[in-house]
């Protein structure tokens, strides 16, 4: 028997057939975030491409402090009120449940016809990659002036983006969870997303 840091690894099989154990591997989060959204060798994957619109927090020039409301046709923020930028990214969406509930909401239990719990079609949870949110720290903020966005796209039938990109569903991002795993690094974001009506 060997002894290896934590690890105990024989060098035979009990029966005596000379193989060794496998010894022990840490699961890379972010490696396996790839393989759900973009697939591996074995299985496809499920993320989907969305268009992200990252607002800032410098107001357009159309925002009246007055009425505390932007310009809805306002051709620089389209209604938005701050100055944005938009970036397309691969993500994948759960929806009818979310991490994001109102004051008001009663959670109800599981049940034989609903099996998780709570559902609700204007919100939905999205799972984006570790590097696909360069500013998340707005939202960990109490006082950010407004939500990003997030727009489906629509694919074709083999599931590649039809350009130019056609939105199919505007959700705002109303919370962003940063997943941490080894040595306190990002492995992936969790977004709560409430559907948002244009």
């Amino acid at each position: 028997m060997l002894v290896q840091g934590f690890y105990t690894i024989r060098e035979t099989s009990p029966a005596g057939e000379g193989l060794m154990y496998p010894q022990a591997q840490n699961l890379d989060l972010r490696e396996e975030m790839d393989k759900v959204l973009f697939g591996s060798f074995d299985e496809p994957g499920v993320g989907r491409p969305v268009l992200v619109r990252f607002l800032q927090d410098t107001p357009c020039a159309c925002f009246e402090k007055s009425t505390g409301s932007p310009d809805p046709g306002c051709a620089w923020c389209q209604g938005e009120g701050y100055q944005w930028y938009e970036g397309e990214r691969i993500a994948y969406l759960a929806r009818n449940f979310g991490s994001v509930q109102n004051a008001s909401n009663v959670i109800s239990q599981q049940s034989q016809l609903l099996n998780y719990g709570y559902s609700d079609g204007q919100r939905a949870l999205a799972f984006l990659r570790y590097d696909a949110l360069p500013h998340y720290e707005r939202y960990l903020r109490p006082d950010h002036p407004a939500y990003d966005k997030l727009y489906e796209l629509k694919v074709d039938n083999f599931g590649q983006v039809i350009l130019p990109h056609v939105r199919v569903a505007k959700w705002q991002i109303r919370s962003v969870t940063p997943h941490q795993g080894d040595f306190g690094r990002i492995e992936f974001f969790e977004l709560g997303l409430n559907k948002e009506f244009t």
